[in-house]
């Protein structure tokens, strides 16, 4: 089974190529990046993009089994809602259109809880159009994760999501697990939910998994 990963040097992506290398189950790991994981394993097999506008030229170098987009980021690191638009729209439905082209078994998704192309927020109407623009590609299998504020070890710091994650962690003692997991998502269990389902490829269709479920 070969794993097509992109975004793997994010907070999410680092920790599932870790795991994808680690399985058994999957013979090679093709990573998609505008930088070097700087991993050294024989399984890993490293395709270089500095424009992600660039995707589509790369078709044929990213034939997998599975795909799992890790893709993301934040108008401050974009520095603008143009240039947000071509990561968290353009390049993850390039990437769709990748996985559908080379017959896909399944494709993995990282959306964002409250997702709506017809919300009043920027950040969330965009995830919410790159969802419905790749259910509209007809995958043998789309898989859509929701989750809530990611908890885990980022490279870049964001001063928002720190202050979040001190704010509900002094609060969950007081919390039900359902509700914490509402505010919260573990990187770890994310990840291990993402290849579970990945790898299930039954065909069928579009799959939605909510926070709450992770």
């Amino acid at each position: 089974m070969i794993a097509v990963i992109i975004g793997s040097t994010g907070l999410v992506g680092s920790v599932l190529l870790q795991k994808l290398l680690s399985d058994n189950e999957i013979q090679q790991v093709i990573s998609v990046s505008r930088r070097s994981v700087l991993i050294d394993n024989k399984k890993l097999k490293e395709i270089i993009i500095s424009d992600l506008s660039d995707l589509p030229d790369h078709q044929n170098a990213l034939k997998g089994d599975i795909y799992f987009c890790c893709l993301g980021t934040t108008i401050k690191s974009a520095g603008s809602q143009e240039n947000f638009r071509k990561v968290d729209y353009d390049a993850i439905v390039n990437f769709g259109k990748i996985a559908k082209a080379n017959n896909a078994q399944s494709f993995v998704v990282v959306s964002a809880m409250g997702a709506n192309p017809r919300s009043l927020f920027f950040y969330s109407r965009v995830k919410g159009d790159a969802e419905m623009a790749l259910q509209e590609l007809g995958l043998n299998q789309l898989v859509i994760f929701r989750p809530s504020l990611l908890i885990g070890s980022r490279k870049d710091f964001r001063l928002g999501e720190v202050v979040a994650e001190r704010i509900f962690k002094s609060f969950s003692c007081f919390h039900p697990d359902k509700i914490n997991k509402k505010l919260m998502t573990n990187v770890n269990g994310l990840v291990d939910k993402m290849i579970a389902q990945g790898k299930l490829c039954q065909y069928i269709g579009n799959v939605f998994v909510e926070a709450s479920e992770i």
